[in-house]
């Protein structure tokens, strides 16, 4: 019983990002009609998120290598739930920016220690395979909560999404209660900007680092513009009703699991780097699919889904074996390489979002355009990612 608690709490910690997404992305434009806002602005309550997790994410891993991480991942849930609830009292646009700029930095503190515990408790093929697993599972969560979000602005408004980020929070906070620490605090390593300036140094500074990093942080860039997008053009382009928001959604966030359940059986045979070689070539596939699809006068909501899965699918394969590969060259401070590798990766995906946001005209030519350079960039990295590895780091496998 303990040890499902635990794997139910690491999976809600890896979700915390998808589900203070997700669920409120089909309330988008009902936020921004309250508030008089327009499109652009309701997309920026994303960008500001993933800028709050990409900061958040360098205060809360090196703090866990140094204060252990069930203390720390404790404080950063406990202001998760606050912030949810200061985002469902919004009053304006500007107040909402701040509050989900909060809410991110407080988010942060469940997939960077989920990581580092993960790093801390496996190697290698292994700890790709559990973090799959989790993934797989967590999927679960984008998978049903825009239709969750859907009924709750139907039934409710959408100040309830985030009440119910709050008591998701609430749930954390339970199963934290029963882990047992995978890394007591050691006070080693350091705290501040320096040490922060130094982490980013030591983990670019490796070339197989870099080659992880930039198959990870694309892949998740095109999702960005996807999901920054989509609440849009699911009904400028497709004609697709609130209350069916949901459904059309799932479709695509269902490949993701199934990418990641399945990669956590094709990592054991074909191993770490051929696994992330094959989710990238599935995910620039699917993105020329995209692209192709998209230029056509009424694209085809069969063929445009399709390729969206398959997309996801590819981004499941990619994302555990980039972030289990880059935090395994740096053992020692699991917590710090995550946390560059999170941050790095949520600041490029915030202005992937952002530009895609902006750029979005109705149509699905802006948004397919920037997946397709996201999944071209992603096959840049693979090259670094079998160069030897640098002096201090260990073999990824």
């Amino acid at each position: 019983m303990k040890e499902r608690i635990t794997f139910a709490t690491l999976v809600g910690l890896v979700a915390y990002a998808a589900i203070a997404t997700d669920l409120y992305l089909p309330a988008i434009p009902a936020l921004v009609a309250e508030f008089g806002a327009t499109a652009s602005d309701g997309q920026i309550t994303l960008s500001v998120f993933m800028l709050g997790i990409a900061v958040g994410q360098l205060l809360f891993g090196p703090l866990s290598d140094y204060y252990g991480r069930i203390p720390v991942v404790t404080f950063g849930t406990l202001l998760f739930l606050g912030t949810s609830i200061a985002c469902a009292l919004s009053y304006s646009i500007e107040f909402m920016w701040l509050a989900r700029l909060a809410q991110g930095l407080a988010a942060a503190s469940g997939p960077v220690i989920a990581r580092a515990i993960v790093r801390d408790r496996y190697e290698g093929d292994h700890a790709v395979r559990v973090m799959a697993i989790l993934s797989g599972a967590m999927a679960v969560i984008p998978l049903i909560a825009p239709t969750v979000g859907s009924w709750m602005l139907i039934l409710v408004d959408w100040r309830a999404t985030y009440l119910t980020l709050a008591f998701f929070a609430f749930l954390v906070l339970l199963g934290l209660r029963s882990g047992d620490e995978a890394a007591p605090a050691s006070g080693q390593g350091g705290i501040g900007i320096k040490p922060i300036l130094e982490h980013f140094a030591i983990c670019l500074g490796n070339r197989r680092f870099i080659g992880y990093q930039i198959c990870g942080t694309v892949s998740f860039g095109a999702i960005m513009a996807y999901l920054s997008t989509v609440s849009f053009f699911m009904t400028d382009v497709f004609n697709v009703p609130t209350r069916h928001f949901g459904t059309g959604f799932a479709l695509t966030v269902a490949g993701y699991m199934t990418g990641a359940l399945l990669c956590s059986r094709v990592v054991m045979v074909l191993g770490m780097n051929r696994t992330l070689a094959l989710g990238t070539a599935l995910t620039l596939l699917a993105a020329v699919g995209q692209w192709l699809g998209a230029d056509y006068p009424q694209p085809s909501a069969v063929w445009m889904g399709s390729c969206s899965f398959l997309l996801f699918l590819g981004v499941g394969f990619t994302s555990a074996n980039a972030s289990m590969g880059a935090i395994s060259l740096f053992p020692r401070y699991a917590g710090a390489a995550s946390a560059v590798y999170g941050c790095t990766q949520a600041i490029v995906a915030a202005g992937i979002g952002a530009a895609a946001g902006y750029l979005y005209d109705g149509t699905l030519i802006p948004t397919t355009g920037i997946m397709l350079l996201c999944a071209l960039v992603g096959a840049l990295g693979l090259p670094l990612t079998r160069i030897k590895n640098s002096p201090g780091s260990s073999p990824a496998a």
